[in-house]
């Protein structure tokens, strides 16, 4: 099993019949007993009853919290047993994965999470991709995170503002014309300027209602929802509606609206409104980074740029508190980072950039002072050093960790204890598993559970979760390779296409990572094709490998520009003979005949070798 239990008597291995009966409260922790009944269930099985138990049995071993459950298990019955519904799904999702892994044994197994906040932000799927989002979802809740936000934007219907909706959907078309039109526009200036989040909804709008059906297929499975609203940075979907509240009165595609202008509010709470009617949640994130555009309207250019800032949250968050919701905001603007080459967040920039461009904007981090306490920050900086924790811990904020990448996360036992609270995982990009997989979101996903569900997680065990990371990811994938069909194939190719994301507009074009197929021959001279595609189930043979029994070392920080996050998920990467290999597999179609031969063919002249081919 992945996770490791605070406390765990393990005795005789047992088995689930098929015949079992779940027991006790309802709910979706009583769905998932009864999904793995069966999907695991067993004519000889000795377990015949799932018993469901809100509360905790009173000789708990660990400490007793909202989300700490427990399980007791005897040859005939599992009772499991939490101190609220979220622990109780918490409880049946350990069931599964013990049977899911090396099986379910007989004792008495007790949890509960080192971090109250685990969490996951993502867009709104589109209107065809909703299965994609609910996979998601099933799959975060299966980790045991409990908290998941939606941006919003542009891409949920406004019934007060439809001409948002109306200019939303015009600059969506343009940017999804082909891969890296955002960045076009992006970077085609002399000012800095905000990446483009058009992958929200895949360019489309959500209706009210179809976001209500998102939310309450989360909150059924035990995740507190919160929406993201880009507010002042990040706020094109406003100001392309309307121009005139633009603070950059030459930007064709402003970004930014003016926190001066009286006018801005009138937008900003109509769809605040809107949003706290549909989500009704206790969070909203107000957004706030990156904000590079400001004190140049006649209204703001003679203010000080950290008030200008400070001003306008103090409005939204003042409007929210009346609401009884608590304001979450990026924290990047806090934060004076200096580096040896440029300064980041809070510090304020003026530098020549790549293309030669003069890039200014004021420092904003005297801010520090001036907001309330009550501000959640998602804190994203958190590889300039441990040193900029401080400034929120300083200042008396609360602080989780945003776009969180937990195994790049350095000194963490030590920044819960100064006082981190969590963090959540981004995903930037599109929820469809091969968009997934190639942002690395299942290594960040899986890891993250791990370092902030476990008491036990320090960066000493870097390498050691790491390994179990992808072996873990790779089950998620394609589950106990000797209960299905598979033909598992170990190759590697000559081929290195560097490492990028794919969000903020760049889309996986099948044309540049195809390589060719497997034609798979069996003896009775039936045939199929398995597909080879670069950066989905193989990689280069020259990419560093560190997983595993290789010695050279671990740095966390070249996952991403090694590129064997990419291959997460649908391969396990190993090291053998000089080069790195990719165990991968492919559903056999017919299992029930005999493989003759397995032949590569290839549609570009790049090599690829194959190490081994086995049949599951």
């Amino acid at each position: 099993m992945f996770f490791e239990p605070q406390f765990w008597r393990k005795e005789q291995q047992v088995t689930l019949s098929d015949q079992a009966s779940v027991e006790g409260v309802r709910g979706y922790s009583r769905t998932l007993l009864e999904e793995l009944i069966a999907e695991r269930g067993m004519q000889d099985g000795s377990i015949l009853r799932l018993r469901l138990v809100e509360g905790l049995p009173d000789d708990l071993q660990v400490e007793a919290g909202e989300e700490t459950y427990a399980l007791v298990i005897t040859a005939e019955e599992a009772i499991l047993y939490g101190a609220s519904a979220r622990a109780l799904i918490y409880a049946a999702q350990t069931l599964r994965q013990m049977s899911g892994h090396e099986g379910i044994f007989t004792g008495r197994l007790e949890d509960a999470p080192d971090c109250a906040f685990r969490g996951y932000r993502v867009y709104l799927p589109g209107p065809d991709s909703f299965q994609d989002f609910y996979k998601m979802v099933d799959t975060i809740v299966y980790y045991k995170y409990n908290y998941i936000s939606l941006e919003i934007g542009g891409a949920m219907e406004y019934r007060r503002h439809p001409e948002i909706n109306a200019a939303w959907k015009e600059f969506a078309a343009d940017t999804h014309r082909y891969s890296g039109r955002t960045g076009e526009i992006q970077h085609a200036y002399p000012w800095a300027k905000n990446s483009i989040h058009t992958d929200n909804g895949e360019g489309e709008i959500l209706t009210q209602d179809q976001v209500r059906e998102l939310i309450a297929y989360c909150r059924e499975r035990g995740l507190e929802v919160y929406p993201e609203v880009p507010l002042l940075s990040h706020s094109d979907y406003i100001c392309l509606a309307h121009p005139e509240l633009r603070e950059r009165e030459e930007d064709p595609y402003p970004d930014t609206y003016c926190p001066s202008n009286p006018d801005t509010y009138r937008i900003v709470f109509d769809i605040l409104e809107e949003v706290i009617e549909v989500f009704r949640p206790k969070i909203v994130n107000i957004g706030h980074d990156e904000y590079y555009t400001m004190c140049l309207c006649p209204r703001c250019r003679e203010k000080k740029p950290e008030e200008v800032y400070a001003a306008d949250i103090i409005k939204i968050h003042d409007f929210l508190a009346e609401r009884g919701i608590r304001t979450m905001m990026w924290g990047d603007k806090l934060l004076p980072v200096v580096t040896k080459d440029r300064t980041y967040g809070g510090a304020g920039d003026d530098r020549i950039s790549k293309k030669g461009l003069h890039i200014h904007f004021p420092p904003t981090f005297k801010c520090q002072q001036l907001l309330p306490k009550d501000i959640l920050m998602a804190h994203w900086y958190f590889s300039f050093g441990l040193q900029y924790d401080f400034v929120y811990h300083t200042h008396g904020y609360e602080m989780i960790y945003g776009n969180m990448a937990a195994e790049r996360v350095e000194y963490w036992r030590e920044r819960r204890t100064f006082g981190a609270k969590g963090g959540f995982c981004s995903n930037w990009g599109s929820n469809h598993p091969e968009y997934m997989q190639r942002n690395c979101q299942y290594l960040h996903l899986i890891f993250g559970a791990f370092a902030l569900w476990s008491k036990t997680y320090s960066n000493a065990r870097q390498q050691e979760i790491l390994n179990k990371t992808f072996e873990e990811a790779f089950h998620l994938h394609y589950g106990n390779l000797d209960e299905k069909p598979y033909i598992v194939v170990s190759h590697t190719t000559e081929l290195n296409i560097p490492y990028k994301v794919f969000y903020d507009g760049i889309f996986i074009e099948d044309e540049v990572y195809h390589m060719g197929y497997y034609k798979v021959t069996y003896t009775d001279g039936t045939e199929t094709k398995l597909e080879v595609k670069y950066g989905t189930n193989i990689a280069s043979s020259a990419i560093f490998c560190s997983l595993g029994d290789n010695k050279e070392g671990f740095n966390p920080t070249s996952l991403d520009e090694s590129a064997l996050g990419e291959v997460s998920y649908s391969t396990i990467p190993f090291r053998k003979n000089g080069k790195t290999w990719y165990k991968t597999a492919f559903l056999n179609p017919y299992p029930e005949k005999t493989i003759r031969a397995v032949e590569y063919l290839p549609d570009r002249p790049e090599k690829v070798e194959i190490l081994s081919v086995e049949c599951s």
